[in-house]
């Protein structure tokens, strides 16, 4: 017989006629867990990236500014000297370093609002950088304790492939059998409980619900102490090993009914 470590679902549910919904669930919320926190991730990166190379094309533009003010500057300090120099060459000389010198400050007065502009412009962004970068740190930071809070529950759960294909093949032969059932229970069914009637069928089926996380039990077969099922449940919701222990239970509890 196979181990349960080389059994593929497939294999299992040939042997069992039992497909684990706990194991299934539990699997596909870590991947899609995994991909929600990837996903982001990316996506908080592209923002930064983008960010970044906005704010150094803003820099660039301011940088080339300021440059351009610098060599008006110079052409003003230019200007100043032509117009003392033209002092005694004649009115007209005059008029025309006075009207150059007005467009020049007049561009220089332009050119200084547009610095003014872009970096106001590029303090907004550098905030909106820093906001951005705060929220993705805060996001990865929740995304790893919702991974680590998912490990926890599986951890304590026990349910991996391997425990769950060992209780099935042990307790197969024990006078136990499990059928998949209706919206994803799995129902139990005791033999070999009753010695007069050996073959007599003792039956119960186990839910998970997926609003609570946790497992409900119905349709026990012969009637149980509704305060004995809900020990047995509060048992099985918090124990790791809840799964062998819900059976030894459970199998007690039924022979107790004879």
């Amino acid at each position: 017989m196979p181990t349960s470590s080389t059994m593929t679902t497939a294999a299992i549910t040939n042997y069992t006629g039992f497909t684990s919904t706990f194991v299934d669930r539990i699997a596909t919320s870590r991947r899609r867990l995994d991909q929600y926190v990837e996903t982001n991730k990316q996506k908080a990166d592209a923002l930064v990236a983008e960010l970044k190379t906005c704010e150094a094309n803003e820099q660039s533009k301011i940088d080339s500014l300021l440059r351009q003010l610098k060599s008006l500057q110079y052409e003003r300090g230019v200007a100043k000297d032509a117009n003392k120099a033209a002092a005694g060459g004649g009115t007209d000389g005059v008029t025309g370093v006075a009207e150059q010198r007005k467009k020049l400050e007049h561009k220089q007065a332009k050119l200084q609002q547009e610095v003014d502009m872009l970096q106001s412009k590029n303090r907004k962004e550098q905030s909106h950088l820093e906001e951005v970068i705060v929220k993705e740190k805060k996001a990865r930071q929740q995304a790893q304790e919702v991974r680590a809070k998912k490990m926890e529950i599986e951890a304590q759960r026990g349910m991996t492939m391997e425990d769950l294909t060992k209780g099935l093949l042990n307790y197969k032969y024990t006078g136990l059998a499990f059928q998949k059932g209706d919206n994803g229970a799995l129902n139990f069914k005791f033999t070999k409980i009753d010695h007069d009637h050996p073959d007599k069928p003792f039956t119960f089926a186990l839910i998970l619900d997926p609003d609570t996380d946790l497992y409900q039990l119905t349709d026990c077969n012969p009637r149980l102490v509704q305060n004995d099922i809900d020990e047995v449940l509060n048992v099985l919701n918090a124990d790791k090993h809840g799964f062998n222990g819900l059976v030894v239970r459970m199998r007690k509890l039924f022979k107790e009914t004879l």
